[in-house]
């Protein structure tokens, strides 16, 4: 027979004060609150089945959340997206980019986007 002992997931007056709290704000997104409510269930001492019928979510999701909270904390719970390292301006590129708003842009408008300046050339932004 086996056994599988079930981690108590408890929370601090302060942890459980910090997640409320932000709960209360108007621009969480919905995402990072329904997280927020996994971690305060589990704290409650619901079961995956009642936080699976209660939130809407599945079972492989409430553990990564549950991991997330205890290994990084509040942190944990959002959301990053890499994606590609930001560009840097080069003191050379920067020069360049100061000289060219300098002149008349080629269509005859009275100043530079941030599209007709790449696109002057041929680059996809700055």
């Amino acid at each position: 027979m086996i056994m599988t002992l079930r981690y108590r997931f408890s929370l601090s007056p302060g942890q459980r004060g910090e997640l409320y709290s932000h709960l209360r704000r108007r621009n969480l997104p919905a995402s990072v609150a329904v997280r927020m409510r996994i971690v305060l269930l589990l704290d409650e001492g619901a079961s995956y089945n009642d936080i699976k019928e209660k939130l809407d979510t599945t079972a492989p999701t409430i553990s990564l959340w549950k991991r997330r909270y205890r290994e990084e904390g509040l942190v944990g719970l959002a959301t990053f997206h890499p994606g590609q390292p930001p560009h840097k301006l080069t003191p050379r590129l920067r020069a360049k980019i100061l000289a060219k708003t300098q002149q008349a842009p080629p269509d005859g408008s009275t100043h530079w986007s941030l599209r007709k300046m790449p696109r002057s050339w041929a680059l996809e932004k700055i």
